[in-house]
């Protein structure tokens, strides 16, 4: 089969590629806006973190997001999206961003500024207290859970970071 190309003016040439550039930056700006409304709709529909929910979970939770998500994926297909994937994980993103807003620090000159933790050498964090909280919560209370034995103390210690998890709005049944 042969490529037939029409050659278009300089002019012309360059009036469709800013047109077409628009049209790009159109479609970007309402699908970014579209992702974030239809993941706060989420974050309300789902009191969980249904944006940490994983494929494989079995509960009913997990059976509810999973409801969710193909028939997101199958109104993506019948427009014959090739990566629904990454528009979910976007979704995702986005509700987790909403849920859990990261505080923007600003220097002298009001120019966004990211912190390095100690002992993180080079990597930026740039987390919300609630989600620093969270993840570290839930770090220590999953390594705890995996010990065959451990002390009394420790044990009791695991109760209660458990339930500071929950007081902060997370479902213990969810984290694995």
């Amino acid at each position: 089969m042969e490529n037939i190309h029409t050659v278009v003016s300089p002019v012309d040439l360059e009036a469709q590629i800013t047109e077409a550039r628009q049209q790009v930056i159109e479609s970007e700006r309402g699908g970014y806006g579209a992702k974030k409304r239809y993941a706060s709709l989420l974050n309300q529909k789902f009191e969980f973190n249904w944006f940490e929910v994983k494929h494989t979970d079995i509960t009913d939770e997990g059976k509810a997001v999973r409801k969710e998500k193909e028939v997101f994926f199958g109104e993506l297909k019948k427009i014959n999206h090739i990566n629904p994937s990454k528009i979910w994980k976007d979704v995702r993103e986005y509700g987790r961003a909403e849920r859990f807003p990261v505080e923007k620090k600003l220097d002298s000159e009001g120019n966004e500024v990211t912190e390095v933790e100690e002992g993180k050498s080079g990597a930026n964090h740039n987390r919300s207290p609630m989600l620093r909280n969270v993840e570290e919560l839930t770090a220590l209370w999953k390594f705890n859970k995996r010990q065959e034995s451990i002390p009394d103390n420790l044990q009791k210690a695991t109760v209660k970071i458990g339930e500071a998890l929950q007081a902060l709005g997370v479902n213990l049944s969810m984290v694995q």
